[in-house]
């Protein structure tokens, strides 16, 4: 739903974590890569950079800070469109994450001499700094596109399908805290560390993957780790209990899985949902139930 606080979330953990918040506004007129990262003009031989990049090349500066860059309503075009170079990237390995921004290496000059930017491999390419986090944020409406499963297999979703609560502002409030990529990424080890999960020790899984089989959705090992790493993480965020750990991993299910249902026809819902009330996972059943068919 628009206006229920999807750009506000990443703006308001930036501010808990002081870390840095950079919002790019997507336009419906974007066709490629381009767009985000800027244009090399053969004439005047100059390269402009869209505040994408510049905001890649500061997060690069200062690889301890941690970096969101929002990508703000995403799919007002498609996102395949000008994001595909970065899909890709996210299946290497996070040292091995870097694009190429032209042909042409740059240089800047300084007292007639030319020097070369720092973090620019062979003057033209950027390394992907592992600080930084893309947020995306979709509306559902007639303008904007459908998100494929190439983008959801490499995302986490929230659905804010409702008005929240009026926040309440409280007098002792926490003051922000600063804390580094470092410390975070220490955070999530002993996380998964303490409290390991194992998606083949649960059943309700394969129950899932025997649900979707008819609809062709699945899920390979890679999707399966990042599953496995976030149960893990959120289980630790409380009391560990069964309960917890069974709606972190409903929360998952849905975002990786379940929702691939948006983009096939289904042909009884009530009785698929059915089953996954079956399996106690209502969060699942209650989205196939609201699955809008054309």
């Amino acid at each position: 739903m628009s206006g229920t606080g999807k750009t506000s979330l990443p703006k308001i953990v930036g501010e808990a974590l002081s870390s840095v918040c950079d919002i790019v506004e997507v336009e419906s007129s974007w066709r490629d890569k381009n767009e985000l990262l800027g244009y090399y003009n053969e004439f005047n031989k100059i390269y402009t950079p869209k505040k994408f990049t510049q905001m890649l090349y500061r997060a690069g500066l200062n690889p301890d800070v941690i970096t969101f860059i929002v990508l703000d309503e995403m799919n007002l075009s498609r996102i395949e469109y000008y994001f595909s170079d970065f899909l890709s990237l996210m299946e290497n390995d996070p040292d091995q994450r870097e694009i190429k921004l032209l042909n042409q290496p740059l240089f800047r000059r300084s007292n007639q001499k030319m020097i070369p930017y720092k973090l620019l491999h062979d003057g033209h390419t950027l390394k992907i700094p592992q600080n930084v986090w893309f947020v995306g944020t979709a509306n559902r409406d007639e303008s904007t596109y459908d998100i494929s499963d190439k983008v959801y297999d490499r995302a986490h979703t929230m659905n804010f399908d409702k008005r929240a609560a009026r926040m309440q502002y409280y007098e002792n409030a926490w003051a922000p805290r600063y804390l580094s990529v470092d410390q975070l990424t220490k955070l999530f080890e002993e996380a998964k560390a303490r409290l390991p999960f194992n998606l083949e020790q649960h059943t309700v899984v394969a129950e899932v993957e025997r649900l979707l089989a008819p609809y062709n959705i699945s899920f390979g090992n890679r999707v399966a780790m990042q599953m496995e790493s976030f149960v893990s993480i959120y289980a630790s965020c409380f009391d560990v209990t069964d309960a917890v750990i069974s709606e972190g991993l409903e929360t998952i299910l849905l975002s990786k899985v379940v929702r691939k249902l948006e983009l096939k026809s289904i042909e009884d819902k009530e009785a698929l949902a059915a089953e996954f009330d079956r399996l106690n996972l209502p969060r699942c059943s209650r989205f196939i139930r609201d699955i809008q068919e054309d």
